[in-house]
This record gives structure tokens, C-alpha cells and sequence, in this order.
């Protein structure tokens, strides 16, 4: 009778970690596109928000960082991948609440009135 009891209830605990390892893998990789995208906007920035221009800070960029000894890439990797981290940290902080709702219907305007 236990066993009978305990049975429907397991479906919907995998389909809840299932909801929320979705959920927690979607806002993953939103956020990590947010950090990509500021990336490239730095060095749009670089380049006056120009095409040619940024496409030449990433060729100048690339050519300094390929003629650079291995410890110098190696501090740049390091600070590379720092600085990355800080950004996702910024931007996941930023995108704390769309993580913690449980994905509820946002509440309509009560003011708002229905014509169709």
C-alpha cells in the first residue's frame, strides 16, 4: 500500500528536476551569450562601432597575442578568463530574478480592459 502511495509522486520529482535543470541550463546560457556579447562589444568599442574597425582590433589583437611568449599568454589567458568570470558574475546578478521565479504568469494590469 506504501509502495502504491510513494509511485505517483516519483514522475513528478524527475519531471521537476528535469524543469529545473532545463531552466538553470537555459538561463546558463543566456547569460554566458550576455558575456560573449560584451566582449564583442569591447572591442566594437575599440573599433568606433565600426565593422572595419573592429575587425582590425581582432586581427591586432590576435597577431600581438600569437607573436607573445607563453608566459605572457599564459597571464593573459589567466586574466582573460578572470575578467570573464567577474562579467558573468555582474551580469548573472543582474539576471538573479528570472532564475529564482518559478515561472508564474506574470499578474495583468487590473486597469487593463478586455475589447475582443
Amino acid at each position: 500500500m506504501i509502495a502504491l502511495l510513494a509511485s505517483p509522486r516519483r514522475p513528478m520529482r524527475l519531471a521537476d528536476a528535469c524543469y529545473h535543470g532545463l531552466r538553470l541550463a537555459g538561463w546558463l546560457a543566456v547569460t554566458l551569450g550576455c558575456v560573449a556579447a560584451l566582449w564583442l562589444l569591447f572591442f566594437a568599442a575599440l573599433g568606433n562601432f565600426s565593422f572595419d574597425g573592429t575587425v582590425l582590433q581582432l586581427e591586432n589583437f590576435a597577431s600581438r597575442y600569437v607573436a607573445a611568449s607563453a608566459e605572457r599568454q599564459d597571464r593573459f589567458a589567466h586574466l582573460f578568463w578572470l575578467t570573464s568570470a567577474g562579467l558573468f558574475a555582474a551580469v548573472g546578478f543582474f539576471r538573479r530574478h528570472s532564475l529564482l521565479t518559478r515561472g508564474e504568469p506574470t499578474a495583468s494590469n487590473p486597469r487593463e480592459t478586455n475589447h475582443g
